[in-house]
C-alpha cells in the first residue's frame, strides 16, 4: 500500500514570517515573540515548553532572551529548525544570520545593544499591521534605518530605559517591556550618508540567501584578492586596513572575513555587497586600475574538501521512498539514509519531514499497545498454568522472568504485570 505525505497538522500556529524575502525581514526574535503572543501565553513559558517538547534541559535561572535566536550559531539554526518542526513552516533560518554562516565571520557580528526605528514601528500601527522588528537592526554594524534616514535609537521614550525590546517574560513587539509604552514615538536623530551605506548593504544581501556555497567561498575570496590587489596579500591587507596574518588566515586555514571588512571589500572595489555573495563577479570593474604584478600563492588546503549541492528534489523523491516502505523508521534514521541534517529537513522539507515524524509515533504506539496485549495474555495463560499446577502465588519479578524477551522490554513492564495478577487474583 502507498503511503502518500499525509500532512500532519502543526503543533503551534503556522504564524507567517513578515517581511521575508525582503531588506525588512523579520528576525527571529520578533517571530518568536509574535508566535507566544498568537497563543496568548508568556514568550518564556513557550521557549521553556518548546525546550521540554524537545526533551531539552531548563536551567533554574532561565531566562529565554538570553539565546541566540537571530544570530548564526548553531543555536540560531536549532531554534529555527524546531519552530520549522513545530509550526510547519520551512526556512525559518530565513530570519537568522544563519544561511552567510560560510561566508561571514561571527565575530562581533550581532549588537549588544537592543535598537530600533520608531518610524517602521509607526508605519506598521498605522497599516494595521503587528509591529515587527527587524533581522537587520541586529546586526552590528548598522546603526541607521536606510528607509526612513534616520538612526536607530535603543531608549524607550516614556521611560527612558534601555533592553526594554524584548528582554522580559512577557513581550508584545513594538512596545516597551518595563512601562508598556508604544516604541514608535521616539524622535530620532538623521543619519550619515556612510550609515545608511552600511544599511542598504546589509538589506540587500537579507533579502537574498546568498547563491555562493561554502565550498565556493575560498575561491570568492581568491578572486576578490586577485581583481583588487593582483593576489598580493600585503597590497590587498594595506588597502583595506588589515593585517596580513588575518588574510593568510583566510586562504590556508579557512577563517572569514567580518562584515565590516566585506563591506570594506565592497565600497573600495566598487561592487554591491550582494553581488559579491552571488558570486557574479564577470561584470566587477574596478574603480581604479591596480598594478598587474601577479605572484603565486601557496595552494590552500580547503581545496581539497568537496562540497555537496544538495538538490531538494531528489531529496523530497527519497523521503517519499521511505513513506511508502511497509516499517516506518525515525526521522533521524531517514536523515541517515539521505546524508541530511534534520535542522536543514525541516527547512527545505518540512512536511515530508512532520510526515515522517507522525507516522513513526503512529508506529510506535501501535506496537507499544500490541505488547502491552501480548504481555497481559501471557501473564494469564502462566497464572493459569501455574494454578492449573496447584500452586499459589507468584511474584511480578518471578512472571517477568518467563517473559519473551521483546516483552521484558514494555515500559513499566512489571506494573503491567501486577496488575495482570492482581486482576487474575479477583
Amino acid at each position: 500500500m502507498m503511503c502518500g505525505i499525509n500532512n500532519p497538522r502543526t503543533t503551534l500556529h503556522a504564524l507567517t514570517p513578515i517581511g521575508q524575502g525582503t531588506a525588512e525581514t523579520e528576525s527571529l526574535t520578533s517571530y518568536f515573540c509574535r508566535l507566544a503572543y498568537s497563543h496568548g501565553i508568556t514568550a518564556r513559558n513557550l521557549a521553556a515548553w518548546v525546550l521540554e517538547h524537545f526533551e531539552q534541559p531548563i536551567p533554574d535561572d532561565y531566562r529565554w532572551f538570553r539565546r541566540a535566536f537571530a544570530g548564526m550559531s548553531e543555536e540560531s539554526e536549532q531554534w529555527a529548525a524546531w519552530l520549522a518542526a513545530l509550526t510547519g513552516l520551512e526556512s525559518l533560518d530565513r530570519l537568522t544570520l544563519v544561511p552567510w554562516r560560510h561566508l561571514i565571520s561571527n565575530a562581533s557580528l550581532t549588537s549588544k545593544s537592543d535598537r530600533w526605528c520608531p518610524h517602521c514601528l509607526s508605519e506598521d500601527r498605522a497599516s494595521n499591521q503587528p509591529p515587527y522588528l527587524r533581522l537587520y537592526w541586529d546586526v552590528a554594524v548598522v546603526t541607521a534605518c536606510a528607509r526612513h534616514k534616520v538612526e536607530l535609537t535603543a531608549t524607550c521614550p516614556h521611560c527612558g530605559l534601555s533592553k526594554v525590546r524584548h528582554r522580559a517574560s512577557t513581550v508584545v513587539p513594538g512596545y516597551c517591556t518595563a512601562c508598556g509604552g508604544f516604541l514608535g514615538e521616539n524622535k530620532a536623530k538623521p543619519a550619515t550618508p556612510s550609515a545608511l551605506w552600511h544599511a542598504r548593504q546589509v538589506g540587500q544581501i537579507l533579502a537574498h540567501r546568498p547563491t555562493v556555497s561554502a565550498d565556493q567561498a575560498y575561491t570568492l575570496l581568491e578572486t576578490v584578492i586577485e581583481r583588487m590587489a593582483d593576489s598580493r596579500v600585503s597590497t590587498f591587507a594595506q588597502m583595506l586596513g588589515l593585517s596580513k596574518s588575518g588574510v593568510w588566515h583566510w586562504l590556508n586555514k579557512g577563517g572569514l572575513p567580518t562584515l565590516p571588512t566585506w563591506l570594506a571589500i565592497s565600497l573600495h572595489g566598487g561592487i554591491g555587497l550582494d553581488q559579491l555573495f552571488s558570486g557574479d563577479l564577470a561584470d566587477w570593474v574596478l574603480p581604479t586600475e591596480p598594478a598587474q604584478i601577479p605572484i603565486q600563492l601557496s595552494e590552500s588546503p580547503r581545496k581539497k574538501i568537496k562540497g555537496r549541492i544538495l538538490d531538494w528534489s531528489i531529496i523530497r523523491a527519497q523521503l517519499q521512498t521511505i513513506l511508502n516502505e511497509p516499517v516506518p523508521m525515525s526521522l533521524g534514521q531517514a536523515c541517515q539514509r539521505v546524508s541530511v541534517d534534520q535542522k536543514q529537513i525541516y527547512q527545505h522539507a518540512n512536511t515530508e519531514a512532520r510526515t515522517i515524524v507522525d507516522r513513526y509515533r503512529r508506529y510506535q504506539s501501535a506496537s507499544r499497545q500490541n505488547r502491552e496485549t501480548r504481555l497481559g495474555k501471557q501473564v494469564t495463560a502462566l497464572l493459569q498454568e501455574r494454578q492449573d499446577a496447584g500452586f499459589e502465588g507468584l511474584s511480578a519479578r518471578e512472571v517477568r522472568q518467563t517473559l519473551d524477551g521483546d516483552l521484558k522490554s514494555v515500559r513499566h513492564s512489571l506494573r503491567y504485570i501486577g496488575a495482570a495478577i492482581a486482576a487474575n487474583d479477583t
